[in-house]
């Protein structure tokens, strides 16, 4: 009995409910291997269900329900426990769940006599479909080892040399428990001490932040610093670095926290934002309606100022007029003001002449002086002591109406991370900004900001290059960084956070030949002031039926604005463009984004392809469900537990979306002169893109 037990809930684990709405054939999804082993098995435990019922279990229908709701409910509370031992060992969750099916169906069976055959199938239905996040979910699925092997065979090999260092040298091997964090921190700060060199790590597995709390992670300080994995004949990474514990720090700006690989550490600590302030600044803590969110309070870093600039100049231009060059470093932030209350340059940035109330980071910038515009950019050369010429054309028209000046910045270059295989301890839980009751606040910001893998920040002329990047909820930030390489990856494993982000300055960055074979809730995408990026030859394969989207997140900051003037070329197998974000900070993105050769999928046939997350119609359910989660997450938030309270912000919720709510086909007026061509695509577009 309980092997048949045992075979049941597997089958059922399988089914997932979002593949049955595919046979409405209303969706643009070609079905695979996945879809059908779903269908088939779907077919089959109902046809078996049907002929247990009538011809074994002769039970009345009421009893065979309060029966499997007792069960399910068990199943269910069991689960949650699991989540909250949070193993991180694979074997573990197997025994876990072997033990809770054996003693639910032992129990059962003793009870009524029957073998618990519908109440088996409905928690297998459960495991797969839990809206909750369930722990190595992933590893019962049939697909779940198909995933294709990825190898560059272009792959960069270091010659050994005088800047050349093995580890094992310094004592640092692979395939032993040892935690090599610090190690490999002191070889990686000897050769930057000494000018720069390649770090090489010989084939194996090599652990890092082992001990629960320790929050261990590499950091690269210097420039001119390489890390590099050994690969086989195909180009496949041999070296593999296990994380094995989460990195989540949620003192402060959480979404900010260390990676495993981190680079500009010194220059600009995780945690901390960093860039052009306001000139009249106010107090003032802003909080989105997400419980990993415990507010900003807007401190951030900032450059020194260099000099004014004195001359306007026209979008494609280099050469830049100021006050006098000679303090002008090779790295700076070219930014512009806002010099008028109503926000002359923010209105200008994001293409419109009205901000919406709801918009309260937008409509600060002209009451506080925002320097909307803030390019990181270098200097190709100093021209005289009035001139400069930049290495990159400008994105917009400088103006001296917007106050421009510019300011000198630091920044490593050259470092590269290149032939590894990034993995983690992770067990996969994940609920997109967890579920208020259900998870803890710590839990939740470890589901989104714990497990990561590479933040490319304040780098120069950087490359992430033939790397491999297994289950980790957010693979890769590329950071206030500029004109930096990130090519060859294949990002698989657990489905998680953040899939690719350019965040804060990220500017003239290049990423190419990607390949996603896990889903993210945000896939790609930037925030703030990230400009002039290039994404290409981005493709996502994943077999289940969850479509990802574009994804723009606003205005990260307060000083800062949306992204713009990037372009994403032949990218495959996303749903929509899409805006996200709080609310305050919104909108999601500003002018001039550009997507040429787009292939989509997964998207419902003749839904238009602008979707803004915040403006979206609900019906009644799905309203008063998300009122609901709302109040508790700001009572839980701001620890006010009265009913008086709960209504209050319940009630303040329904008004806000029956407010907002927008016709989908009105969504695109959100993105302001974003381009689109030679789009294939089931989505209805905009007049302006037919």
């Amino acid at each position: 009995m309980l092997l048949l037990i045992y075979i049941l809930w597997l089958a059922a684990a399988q089914i997932d409910l979002a593949d049955i709405r595919l046979l409405t054939r209303r969706y643009n999804f070609k079905p695979r291997r996945e879809q059908r082993i779903s269908w088939i098995v779907a077919a089959s435990l109902v046809l078996l269900s049907l002929i247990y019922i009538v011809f074994i279990d002769t039970r009345t229908v009421e009893r065979i329900i309060w029966g499997s709701i007792g069960f399910l409910c068990i199943y269910a509370l069991a689960e949650w426990a699991l989540a909250k031992i949070e193993p991180t060992k694979i074997g573990f969750s197997v025994v876990y769940r072997l033990a809770v099916l054996t003693l639910l169906s032992c129990q059962s069976h003793q009870t009524s006599g029957f073998i618990p055959l519908i109440q088996v199938i409905l928690c297998g239905l459960y495991f797969r479909n839990c809206p909750f996040g369930i722990v190595h979910g992933k590893n019962f699925r049939l697909t779940w080892k198909l995933d294709i092997p990825y190898g560059n065979t272009d792959a960069v090999h270091s010659d050994t040399g005088q800047n050349w260092t093995n580890v094992r040298e310094h004592g640092v091997y692979s395939e032993s428990e040892e935690d090599v964090t610090e190690r490999v921190q002191a070889i990686i700060d000897r050769i930057g001490e000494n000018g720069g060199g390649t770090v090489f790590f010989p084939r194996g597995t090599y652990l890092f932040n082992t001990l629960k709390g320790d929050k261990k992670f590499l950091q690269i300080n210097y420039s001119n610093i390489t890390l590099e994995g050994e690969t086989d004949q195909d180009g496949n990474p041999l070296t593999k670095f296990v994380c094995c514990n989460d990195l989540v720090d949620g003192s402060r700006n959480p979404w900010l926290s260390p990676f495993l690989i981190t680079t500009g550490e010194r220059l600009q600590p995780s945690n901390n934002f960093w860039g052009l302030d306001f000139r009249k600044r106010r107090e003032m803590v802003i909080e989105s309606s997400s419980l990993s969110d415990p507010g900003s309070d807007g401190r951030i870093l900032t450059p020194d100022f260099a000099t004014s600039v004195t001359g306007d100049a026209a979008k494609g231009e280099r050469i830049i007029h100021v006050a006098d060059s000679s303090n002008i470093g090779q790295y700076i932030m070219l930014g512009m003001y806002n010099t008028t209350d109503d926000g002359n340059l923010i209105r200008d940035i994001l293409g419109t002449d009205r901000l919406r109330d709801e918009w309260l980071v937008a409509n600060r910038a002209g009451k506080e002086s925002a320097p909307s515009f803030q390019l990181l950019t270098r200097v190709e050369r100093i021209v005289d002591s009035t001139t400069i010429e930049l290495a990159f054309p400008l994105p917009r028209d400088i103006s001296l109406e917007y106050e421009p000046a510019i300011f000198n910045v630091s920044m490593l270059e050259n470092v590269a991370i290149r032939n590894l295989r990034l993995t983690s301890r992770w067990n996969g839980l994940f609920r997109h900004h967890g579920v208020p009751l259900y998870y803890s606040v710590g839990e939740i910001q470890a589901m989104d900001y714990g497990w990561n893998a590479i933040n490319m920040k304040r780098v120069a002329n950087g490359s992430i290059d033939n790397v491999v990047i297994d289950n980790y909820t957010n693979p890769v930030y590329v950071t206030d960084s500029l004109n930096c390489d990130v090519r060859h990856l294949a990002i698989r494993g657990y489905d998680g956070h953040q899939g690719l982000k350019v965040y804060c300055h990220a500017c003239y960055n290049h990423f190419s030949d990607i390949r996603f074979l896990a889903h993210f809730a945000d896939m790609l995408g930037g925030e703030g002031n990230a400009y002039c990026n290039t994404f290409e030859d981005i493709e996502y394969d994943s077999s289940s039926f969850k479509p990802v989207d574009f994804d723009f997140h606003g205005f990260s900051e307060g000083p800062m604005s949306p992204p713009a003037y990037n372009t994403f070329r032949n990218i495959r197998n996303f749903r929509y463009i899409k805006g996200a974000g709080a609310i305050t900070h919104l909108p999601s993105c500003a002018r001039d984004n550009r997507w040429v050769d787009i292939v989509t999928e997964g998207e419902r046939k003749g839904c238009p392809i602008f979707y803004a997350m915040n403006y979206r119609k609900r019906n009644f359910l799905e309203k008063y469900v998300t009122a609901l989660g709302y109040a508790v997450i700001m009572a839980i938030k701001k620890h006010r537990h009265s009913f008086g309270f709960l209504k209050e912000m319940f009630r303040n919720k329904v008004t806000d979306i029956e407010r907002l709510s927008l016709p989908r086909k009105e969504h695109y007026r959100l993105f302001a002169d974003c381009h689109l061509e030679n789009i294939v695509t089931a989505c209805s577009l905009p007049e302006r893109n037919k």
